[in-house]
């Protein structure tokens, strides 16, 4: 419907587009489809408005709903694209997806034409991917510092928000709430994150590097209901360098996954959470991560719904490995389940003891077991205490 065209050396520039009702696009879904990067996702280049190579284009106060391609795609070069109090209802596809370029199609990022500085801002997304169902309220691919705020997701059949790489980082998502996600699939979360392939760019340092900068994610309210089994921050694949903190999170723990490190899951209320297991913090299938590339869960509360609830969970690694003291940090959290910290476990992958033991042997001593329950009205005043925090 509407396509803007530049270049990185000419910018088409400050251009707005508000307040227009956008509808009844054709299916594109079995269009000539691209794999933008290490994560699991294939799209076209397509959208009800397209945007490549601009700078400081506005979408704001429009209504996208009946349309069977994505709504809004920024491809290649674009810079502080601000798209804000838009409603993404009743799409095919997905509301926002956002996929850059590399040089000549190698991990190297550094020539810049990415989507980058992207808002994302105040949107209300709901009943979408009727017809491609690897779709989210927001994708990006290739693309790096970009801020995911305010916005209402739900009722998708896959995640909310979703990453496909760790391209760059220095991505900021925070106030949003995600709910009704993953309704016809699973193995994901209400967010999800990939990072199979490094790319070198200069976000996380000027000099080039295949490190990122750190992803900030904060005071969002996320229930993984329905299949969202990855939990809250379905942090997948080698997923790393997010810290997450002031989130109120039902249904979702802290996950690492097939080397993913770097995390770091602090001042966060977890209730009933859900990471493939029903475990506070949940390393999959991978070991411990090295010296300098930990995983860190403090300041945490988790509420484990059943006696006998898993606090702390490896599904590779024994629990006498002594990697887990450089690579897992844990401390000042309050645990609640029935049973107190007797009933609670710690599960290695080939044996199990209590949390009461495992503190005794010396780990995690500053953390706290609490036998007697919340009431919901507690929960939710910890909940609201965090996200106002």
């Amino acid at each position: 419907m509407i396509e803007i065209r530049g270049d990185m050396d000419a910018p088409a520039e400050e251009i707005s587009i508000k307040n227009i009702e956008f509808r009844a696009t054709r299916p594109t879904y079995m269009e000539a489809h691209g794999v933008p990067s290490g994560g699991d996702w294939a799209l076209q280049r397509l959208g009800a408005i397209y945007l490549d190579g601009t700078k400081g284009v506005e979408i704001s106060g429009n209504l996208f709903t009946k349309m069977d391609s994505h709504a809004v795609f920024l491809s290649g070069y674009n810079r502080n694209t601000s798209i804000t109090r838009n409603e993404f209802y009743s799409l095919g596809m997905s509301g926002v997806a956002l996929w850059g370029r590399t040089v000549n199609g190698t991990n190297d990022g550094r020539n810049g034409d990415q989507p980058r500085f992207t808002l994302f801002d105040g949107n209300f997304c709901h009943q979408i991917g009727l017809f491609q169902k690897q779709s989210s309220c927001y994708f990006q691919a290739v693309s790096a510092q970009n801020t995911i705020t305010r916005n209402v997701c739900f009722n998708l059949p896959r995640a909310a928000v979703n990453f496909n790489d760790g391209f760059g980082g220095g991505n900021e998502m925070a106030a949003n709430v995600l709910f009704n996600t993953c309704r016809e699939s699973s193995d994901h979360g209400a967010f999800n994150s990939w990072d199979r392939l490094p790319y070198i760019t200069n976000v996380g340092d000027p000099n080039g590097s295949t490190r990122p900068a750190w992803n900030n994610m904060h005071h969002n309210l996320i229930v993984s209901n329905y299949a969202a089994d990855g939990g809250c921050f379905d942090n997948d694949d080698g997923s790393s360098y997010y810290e997450m903190h002031h989130n109120f999170c039902v249904f979702g723990g802290h996950k690492g996954d097939f080397d993913g490190h770097s995390k770091y899951s602090h001042h966060t209320v977890y209730i009933y959470p859900v990471s493939y297991f029903k475990a506070c913090f949940s390393m999959d299938i991978q070991n411990i991560p090295p010296k300098g590339y930990g995983e860190t869960y403090s300041n945490n509360i988790c509420i484990l719904q059943d006696a006998g609830g898993m606090y702390l969970h490896f599904a590779s690694v024994e629990l006498d490995d002594p990697s887990i003291d450089v690579g897992i940090h844990m401390g000042n959290n309050s645990l609640y389940v029935p049973g107190g910290a007797e009933s609670a476990t710690v599960v290695g992958q080939s044996s199990q003891m209590s949390f009461a033991d495992w503190a005794k042997a010396g780990h995690d001593t500053t953390t706290k077991a609490n036998g007697t329950m919340p009431t919901v009205e507690e929960m939710m005043s910890w909940g609201q205490s965090i996200l106002q925090q």
